[in-house]
C-alpha cells in the first residue's frame, strides 16, 4: 500500500509482510512492547511527511512520530499511523555561521562529532544512539549542558507539519507557538518536526576527563562527599557518580567520571583536582586524572547496548545531601544484575530560551535496570518503579528524557507551562490528530 501517488518512502499496514520487522525496529532496545500501529510510514523526504499526515486525516487515524526510537517506553508505538524517520537521515553544518540543520533520526553523537571536526560543539545526549528528534523535543539534557543549557535552547527554528497537513517554518517571530512548544513538550508536541535549525557553539580547546572506580563498601563515605563536592562545581565541569555492574562481579562498583570544558589544560586540571581529594582515594580500584578527550571520546564513558532490555525512571531533587544521601544507599545496594546502572548527576539550573521546558533542580537521579532474560522483565521493572515511588517525597519532578509516565505519572513541566501547552494544542490540533503523552 501507499499513502499517496507521490509518496516515495516505504509503507506497511498491520498484517502485511515486513510490518512486524518495521514495528520491532522502531524500538531501540531489545524489549519490544505489545502495541501495534495500524500503519507504519517511513518518509524519504519532507513532502512524504506532509502526504502521510494528510492521509491520516482522511482515514481518521491518529499520528505519532518516531525519530531515533530511543524512548525506553516505546512511546512511538501507538494506534493509528506511525511516521518513522529511519530512512530520512540528513544534517548540515555551516562553520561560518555556526549553525546546522538535522532531521529527527540522526544520532546526537553523529551530529556532535561532525560539528567537532569544524571546531564546534553541540550539547548532544549522553548516550551515543539518541536520535535528535525526541532528544531536542524533551529538552535535551546533554554534554556541557551546565554551561550551554538544555539543548532545546540551541534550537533557533524548526520545520513542522501541522495537523492541517501544511509544512511551515517556525522561529521566534513566525509561528512562534510551535517553537515554544518544541522546546520541551516532548511526546506531547502537537505537530511533526521534520527538521531542526540549530545554533552551534565554539568547542572547548582542552576538554579533559577523569575516571575513578571504587568498591561498593566505600559508599557511605563516598556518596555524601560526592554530593557536596558536585554541588559546588563550576559550570564548565560536569560530574557523574554511577553504580554499575562489571562482568563476573559479585556486587556493583562505584564509578565517578568528571569532564571539564575549558580552553586551557591547566585551568581544566585545576577544576578537576577536587576529585583527587576524595576521602577514600586510597581505595580506588582504578584512577585516571585529566585525560585529554574529544567529543567522540565522551561516548567511551557511557554505553547502552541496544540488544539489552531496559526500564528506567528519574527524578529532579533539591533535597540537601545529608538528607538525601541515606535514601540513595538502597538504590546502589539493590541494583539488579547483570548490567543495571544508576546515575547521580549534580546540576546547576540552566537557562532555557522561551520554551515549554520548565522543571529542573540541583540534582538528577536516574536508575536504569538493564537485563537480557525476558523472564526477568517483571522483577527488573518493578525494582525501578518501587524504588522511585519510595523516593517520591524527595522529588520535584522528572525530565522527559527518562519518562516512565505509563508506570509512574509525575510532574515534568511547571503547571503554568503545561496549561499553556494544552491551550495551544486545542488551537493547533483541535481534533486531536496527534497522540500526546503515553500515560
Amino acid at each position: 500500500m501507499t499513502v499517496s501517488e507521490t509518496f516515495q518512502g516505504q509503507v506497511w499496514r498491520r498484517g502485511e509482510e515486513g510490518y512486524e520487522d518495521a514495528r520491532r525496529a522502531a524500538v531501540w532496545q531489545a524489549r519490544k512492547f505489545e502495541r501495534y500501529p495500524d500503519v507504519i510510514a517511513r518518509p524519504a523526504n519532507d513532502a512524504d511527511v506532509v502526504d502521510a499526515v494528510r492521509y491520516a486525516r482522511r482515514e481518521g487515524l491518529k499520528v505519532k512520530a518516531r525519530g531515533g526510537g530511543h524512548s525506553h517506553t516505546g512511546s512511538a508505538l501507538r494506534d493509528g499511523l506511525m511516521i518513522d524517520f529511519t530512512d530520512l537521515r540528513e544534517f548540515t553544518i555551516d562553520p561560518q555561521t555556526r549553525t546546522g540543520t538535522v532531521t529527527p533520526s540522526v544520532w546526537s553523537s553523529e551530529f556532535g562529532a561532525a560539528a567537532w571536526e569544524h571546531g564546534l560543539f553541540f550539547p548532544g545526549g549522553h548516550c551515543p544512539d539518541v536520535g535528535m528528534g525526541g532528544y531536542l523535543l524533551q529538552g535535551g539534557f546533554g554534554w556541557n549542558g551546565r554551561t550551554l543549557g538544555m539543548a532545546c535552547s540551541s534550537v533557533r527554528a524548526i520545520d513542522v507539519v501541522t495537523a492541517e497537513g501544511e509544512l511551515i517554518h517556525c522561529d521566534d517571530t513566525a509561528n512562534s507557538d510551535y517553537l515554544w512548544a518544541a522546546r520541551g513538550a516532548g511526546p506531547g508536541f502537537f505537530g511533526i518536526v521534520t527538521r531542526y535549525h540549530l545554533d552551534l557553539h565554539p568547542a572547548p580547546k582542552a576538554m579533559q576527563a577523569s575516571v575513578y572506580v571504587y568498591p561498593l563498601d566505600v559508599l557511605e563515605e563516598l556518596l555524601p562527599w560526592f554530593l557536596e563536592t558536585g554541588a559546588g562545581l563550576p559550570r564548565p565541569v560536569e560530574a557523574f557518580m554511577m553504580g554499575a555492574w562489571t562482568p563476573d562481579a559479585d556486587e556493583p562498583v562505584l564509578v565517578i567520571f568528571v569532564v571539564s570544558y575549558y580552553d586551557g589544560e591547566e585551568e581544566g586540571r585545576a577544576a578537576l583536582s577536587p576529585f583527587e581529594a576524595s576521602p577514600v582515594i586510597d581505595r580506588a580500584l582504578a584512577r585516571t586524572f585529566a585525560r585529554p578527550t574529544t567529543y567522540s571520546g565522551l561516548y567511551e564513558l557511557i554505553d547502552e547496548p541496544p540488544q539489552s532490555r531496559y526500564h528506567c525512571d528519574g527524578m529532579w531533587t533539591d533535597t540537601p545531601p545529608e538528607t538525601l544521601g541515606p535514601q540513595l544507599y538502597e538504590l546502589f545496594r539493590t541494583l539488579p544484575p547483570p548490567k543495571s546502572t544508576l546515575f547521580i548527576f549534580p546540576w546547576r539550573e540552566a537557562h532555557v530560551h522561551d520554551g515549554a521546558f520548565s522543571l529542573q533542580a540541583g540534582l538528577y537521579v536516574s536508575p536504569y535496570a538493564t537485563w537480557d532474560d525476558p523472564a526477568q522483565d517483571e522483577r527488573c521493572s518493578e525494582w525501578v518503579i518501587e524504588q522511585m515511588k519510595r523516593l517520591e517525597p524527595f522529588s520535584v519532578g522528572i525530565q522527559l528524557a527518562d519518562e516512565n509516565l505509563i508506570n509512574r505519572p509525575a510532574p515534568f513541566m511547571s503547571p503554568e507551562n503545561l496549561q499553556r501547552l494544552e491551550r495551544l494544542r486545542a488551537i493547533y490540533d483541535p481534533d486531536g490528530l496527534f497522540h500526546s503523552y503515553l500515560a
